[in-house]
């Protein structure tokens, strides 16, 4: 039985993550670690923490949804407890997955950390990389629900740091008012917070003569269920911390 604390389990990715733990008799949902909501008719189980120095037994899996200002310091105590992690917690800086994957190295912990559990997601992401070694001149456009505190999203910063990889960057950057306008990795990136979207982000290729747009929309947080389900899977079976759905799936 693999015995998981949930952080942010009341977060809306959070309830259909308690969902997904209870489809698996092998799953045990233990153990709920709560910043700030907690619903008074909650009849579940787990065991209720506020903070982090409550928390006084082991358990096989932490996963972390909660919010970009706690969501380093939760992953801290985890690696620091050699519970294996995954977080889905979006904001995090580079410097700070750095720090996080020296200390699972150090503490021989393991685990992943997935700016986007969409399959589809990593897809668009993967097929980019691609198209930017024969397109290389490219901007990102990201819309998520209003309620998402940061932006550019994480899949667009990874995204960006991809095709930049792969030789491409932006050559002429729009002066259009629409939208929240970042360079990252000298890609454009505008981003958008818009009602009745989950996360949409599309990908922009231009030549003289023709474009290319690989785009990708989750129209329910449904849709990160199975890559949820696959981290859960695979998460105590990596070399250290790992960054990205993709290192999990096989994709070359």
């Amino acid at each position: 039985m693999k015995s998981i604390l949930l952080a942010g389990a009341f977060g809306k990715m959070g309830r259909e993550i308690q969902k997904l733990i209870a489809e698996h008799e092998d799953w045990s949902l233990d153990a709920i670690l709560v910043h700030e909501h907690f619903p008074e008719n909650y009849s579940g189980r787990a065991k209720i923490f506020r903070q982090l120095s409550e928390i006084n037994q082991h358990y096989d899996l932490w996963i972390d949804v909660t919010k970009p200002d706690s969501v380093f310091e939760n992953a801290v105590w985890a690696i620091e407890h050699n519970t294996s992690l995954i977080i889905g917690t979006s904001g995090l800086k580079n410097d700070q997955i750095t720090k996080l994957k020296s200390l699972a190295d150090k503490n021989s912990v393991s685990g992943i950390i997935a700016p986007n559990f969409s399959i589809s997601a990593v897809l668009m992401m993967y097929f980019s990389g691609i198209a930017a070694r024969f397109m290389p001149n490219v901007s990102i456009e990201e819309i998520h629900h209003p309620d998402k505190l940061d932006a550019p999203s994480g899949t667009a910063r990874i995204t960006a740091g991809i095709l930049a990889d792969n030789g491409a960057s932006t050559k002429t950057v729009s002066t259009s008012a629409d939208g929240d306008k970042n360079i990252i990795e000298k890609v454009l990136i505008t981003s958008k917070r818009k009602k009745d979207y989950v996360a949409y982000q599309s990908v922009d290729f231009v030549n003289e003569y023709e474009t290319l747009s690989i785009s990708q929309n989750s129209l329910d947080r449904k849709s990160f269920m199975p890559g949820v389900e696959l981290a859960i899977k695979k998460a105590n079976q990596q070399q250290g911390l790992v960054v990205g759905l993709d290192k999990i799936m096989g994709l070359k």
